[in-house]
């Protein structure tokens, strides 16, 4: 049976009309209850919601609304800064049992987890000691409320220097040794720290729960764009449509399958177009390669 489909409230950022997380200099024009009907009308099969958006919503009014869309929540992403010194970090900690609460009550299965920032005029090395304490004992609480916190290679730059690499995220995973901590895998990620997406994915298959599918295109020099990301040597990117961009898909689907990887494929969009029309091509095309 083919994977599940997902789509996450993030991929419409660029179109929200309230509560958007990326400075734009365009008008939005979707609410965010908008934007979980639109999911459905597309035809996902699932929902990750982003924890800033829906804050200051009970859990239970979010878990109804993907319910009366007929779309599972499976996955609850939000940020808590780990990277601590073990002496403070029970606040953090605390925080991150809360959002893990949070999850379980949605009833989402899966808790991403963007796990902090990293600290200037610190070894990475102590840093890292320090995120594994904290995701480890987040961990623990997680497996005592039967879901499963997830973090993915990340291009994100605050934490890219701790988990920007496939074979650091794996160390991670491995040291804190735990069922309830697996990765997910995001197919561009790798764009943005010069690694070949296929060798990041053979580092983290053997802790992976969950995939990320996502595109994007180098800018050329002096080309204008709003929404864009630069690599560490300074390339700068831009998301595309899955198909557009310069990470072939094919492949790592195929790869996927061969790992036996049973897990729900989540389509993630950061370009400046609209993502109603994006998403629906990308849909197709995904279940395409599926067959």
């Amino acid at each position: 049976m083919p994977s599940p489909i997902l789509l996450i409230d993030y991929n419409f950022d660029w179109v929200l009309r309230d509560r958007f997380l990326n400075p734009r200099t365009r008008a939005g024009f979707l609410t965010l209850e908008e934007v979980v009907s639109v999911c459905a009308e597309l035809g996902a099969d699932g929902l990750e919601l982003m924890h800033p958006y829906w804050e200051d919503r009970p859990a239970r009014q979010l878990k109804r609304l993907a319910a009366e869309a007929g779309l599972p929540l499976v996955c609850h992403i939000f940020h808590s800064d780990l990277i601590v010194p073990p002496g403070s970090g029970r606040e953090a900690a605390e925080r991150t049992f809360r959002l893990l609460d949070r999850t379980a009550e949605m009833g989402a299965r899966l808790a991403m987890i963007v796990p902090g920032t990293v600290k200037p005029q610190v070894p990475l090395a102590e840093q890292r000691s320090w995120l594994v304490e904290g995701l480890a004992a987040c961990a623990a609480h997680a497996q005592s409320i039967g879901i499963t916190l997830v973090a993915e290679n990340i291009d994100y730059p605050p934490v890219r220097p701790l988990m920007g690499r496939g074979a650091d995220c794996a160390a991670i995973a491995r040291q804190i040794d735990s069922p309830a901590f697996r990765l997910i895998f995001d197919t561009a990620a790798p764009l943005f720290v010069h690694e070949a997406p296929q060798r990041a994915l053979a580092a983290m298959a053997p802790y992976l729960a969950h995939v990320h599918l996502k595109n994007a295109r180098p800018l050329e020099p002096g080309e204008p764009a709003d929404r864009y990301l630069d690599s560490t040597r300074g390339r700068r990117f831009q998301g595309t449509s899955l198909r557009e961009g310069v990470v072939d898909l094919e492949p790592l689907l195929a790869e996927l399958q061969r790992l036996d990887y049973d897990g729900c494929l989540s389509i993630e969009y950061q370009g400046e177009a609209d993502p109603r029309q994006v998403l629906c091509r990308d849909i197709a095309y995904v279940r395409r390669l599926l067959g």
